[in-house]
């Protein structure tokens, strides 16, 4: 005899489930993306700053040197 205490109650669909990690994982995709994107950018400015500041300090050094060499 069955009785109603037996019975499992409803639980999530496994559809839903199924859909919900296919979302979570695009999501994480994303913001991985998002992430490696904005760092590769950093990264650029970053090394564009660093060469600029010693093609500077080359040119200042270029310059001191050339000034040096015309003087007797």
């Amino acid at each position: 005899m069955a009785s109603e205490y037996d019975a499992r109650p409803p639980g999530i669909p496994l559809w839903f489930k199924v859909g919900l990690v296919i979302v979570a994982a695009i999501g994480v995709w994303l913001a991985v993306g998002i992430l490696f994107a904005t760092l590769r950018v950093a990264l650029a400015f970053a090394g564009y700053v660093i060469v600029a500041f010693l093609a500077y300090q080359f040119g200042k050094w270029v310059g001191r040197s050339s000034k040096s060499d015309d003087e007797p």
